[in-house]
């Protein structure tokens, strides 16, 4: 499953420059986003525990527990992310069961990668 062909849009497209802050720790979610292209940083505690490439996604776990983001978001590079509101993620999850599985697959490998920066 391409995320970014489900919910390419040029209404939706949102362009950052690099260095540009995507969301901060603390902020209210409200939406994920799809890499269209570009890559974006994830940061914990002034560390980048991640960078999402074309065709990944990021800020999902604020949706589904309806929480405050735990991490930075910053462009790595200039980007093109295709935003996904809570109202379309609960219809998508819905409607498109792979859609969900391709979700939980997603966030699975982030934490087995959390795991093995873990170990000594």
């Amino acid at each position: 499953m391409k995320l970014p062909e489900i919910f390419a849009s040029p209404v939706n497209v949102r362009t950052f420059a690099q260095g540009t802050p995507i969301f901060s720790v603390g902020d209210d979610s409200g939406e994920m986003f799809v890499v269209q292209s570009g890559e974006v940083d994830i940061i914990i505690d002034g560390r980048v525990v991640e960078t999402v490439a074309p065709e990944g996604f990021f800020g999902e776990i604020s949706l589904v527990e309806d929480s405050p983001r735990t991490a930075d978001a910053v462009a790595r590079t200039d980007c093109r992310l295709l935003p996904v509101n809570k109202h379309h993620f609960l219809y998508m999850v819905d409607e498109m069961p792979q859609f969900a599985l391709h979700v939980m697959k997603g966030m699975a490998d982030r934490l087995r990668r959390a795991d093995r920066r873990a170990r000594p």
